[in-house]
């Protein structure tokens, strides 16, 4: 599960997916004087006039290409798009104005560890706001006598800052794998890194302080057979979500677990739970009774309460990997791949493939309940050809968009964030809203 929307340089080429969204903090450390930079230029007029969904002006709004974009991520709550480039050896990160795109401050240049592969980007959400975080993991140290050693090197940043030069809120090193496989990842609420098999370290980006946990010690409430395979599935802000996915059980030691909040639909032994946007959690169970279908639901993470579910085909292939989320910027609406969700009136909607449909799959969904996504038409192998759709979850009846070029990546403060490449060439075009 993604917590933010994130995308290298590289990949922009395609439609990418909505991972979550972005804050605002106060605090952090600026070598500025405290003025909205000036020496960045606001990024260019939109030269690409794509064909979007009507809801977007593309006459009005901004871009970024190639080096100036590098890897990006998107922060809703601060209405701001942060970019992170290179110049030689540094990296430094880049939060610009989502509606106008002129620079808000700049970083303090820092160092990649991993030796030539591009530092990690996230935007972690955590004490109802969200922070921005790069990481990368390498050898530190090191002399004639001592031998280096392996860290991952994390900053955290707040959201608001000004300046040219912006510290970091927290620089936090931590022992690293030795096997260097091992990466920082999205948890839920803080973020998690793996020191050995068996023990890993999470990190509270609000405090910069770390929490190490023996996954051998972890406990899955409400199952007794449970010694063996238990993993740390998400992090909340103060505990761990333990997962025992070979006895279908999850839950928070002390708190609560799946047997107790599974709908009624579920077959309880079943469960399955992955971090989602904004602190939720996303669960699937098997139907009960051997039934055909799965139940899907958007769980709180602290309480284990389920806000919405819905009933969905069965793949003829399960993916063994994290779906993907993305939260509306006023928490209501949730979506993820091919499920759509309404938290406040409880709805839920499924898109995956039947008999008689293509499946859907969705990237962004607006504070107007309008979810943007592709629906894909197979060929003969893995692949296939994708083409724009659109999702009222006020109905929960998709549309095509005939004559759509692209659909938005992100939708926040008014304007429509979208992924686009020409030749080798990425663009980040941002359009605004038509009034």
């Amino acid at each position: 599960m993604r917590s933010v929307l994130v995308k290298t340089s590289v990949a922009v080429v395609t439609i990418g997916s909505l991972a979550a969204c972005g804050g605002g903090s106060a605090g952090a450390k600026t070598s500025g004087s405290g003025a909205k930079s000036s020496a960045h230029p606001s990024a260019s007029a939109p030269s690409l006039r794509l064909e979007v969904p009507t809801a977007y002006d593309p006459s009005q709004g901004w871009q970024l290409s190639g080096k100036q974009l590098g890897t990006y991520a998107v922060l809703p709550k601060a209405g701001a798009i942060a970019t992170m480039t290179s110049a030689g050896p540094n990296y430094r990160v880049t939060v610009r104005d989502a509606v106008t795109g002129q620079v808000r401050w700049t970083g303090k240049p820092f160092k990649d560890l991993s030796e030539g592969a591009t530092p990690g980007v996230f935007v972690v959400p955590a004490h109802g706001r969200d922070y921005l975080v790069t990481w990368s993991r390498g050898k530190t140290g090191g002399d004639a006598l001592s031998k280096a050693k392996q860290v991952y090197a994390v900053d955290i940043y707040a959201a608001e800052g000004s300046g040219d030069a912006v510290a970091p809120a927290h620089h936090v090193e931590v022992p690293a794998t030795d096997y260097g496989t091992g990466n920082v990842t999205e948890a839920g609420e803080r973020l998690l890194m793996p020191v050995t098999d068996k023990r890993k370290v999470a990190l509270d980006v609000v405090t910069g302080r770390t929490t190490t946990y023996d996954t051998g010690s972890l406990k899955v409430p409400g199952c007794s057979s449970c010694s063996y395979g238990n993993e740390i599935a998400a992090l909340t802000e103060q505990e761990p979500v333990v997962l025992n996915e070979g006895e279908g059980a999850f839950g928070i030691p002390g708190s609560w677990d799946d047997d107790r909040i599974a709908p009624a639909e579920a077959d309880p032994a079943t469960g399955a739970v992955w971090p989602g946007s904004g602190g939720h959690l996303i669960a699937r169970w098997a139907q009960k009774n051997g039934g055909s279908q799965n139940v899907w639901a958007v769980l709180d993470g602290r309480t284990g309460h389920v806000q919405a579910s819905a009933l969905c085909a069965k793949p003829s292939v399960a993916s063994a990997q994290a779906p993907r989320s993305a939260l509306s910027p006023n928490g209501r609406y949730l979506v993820s791949e091919h499920l759509a969700f309404d938290l406040r009136s409880k709805k839920g909607y499924c898109f995956e493939e039947t008999d008689d449909s293509k499946p859907l799959s969705f990237d962004a969904v607006t504070d107007d309940g309008i979810a943007y996504g592709t629906s894909l038409t197979k060929d003969d192998g893995l692949t296939g050809t994708t083409a724009p759709v659109q999702l009222s979850l006020a109905t929960g009846t998709p549309k095509a968009l005939p004559g759509v070029e692209q659909v938005p990546i992100a939708d926040v403060d008014g304007v429509g964030v979208f992924a686009h490449g020409v030749g080798n060439v990425p663009y980040l075009v941002v359009y605004r809203h038509n009034d």
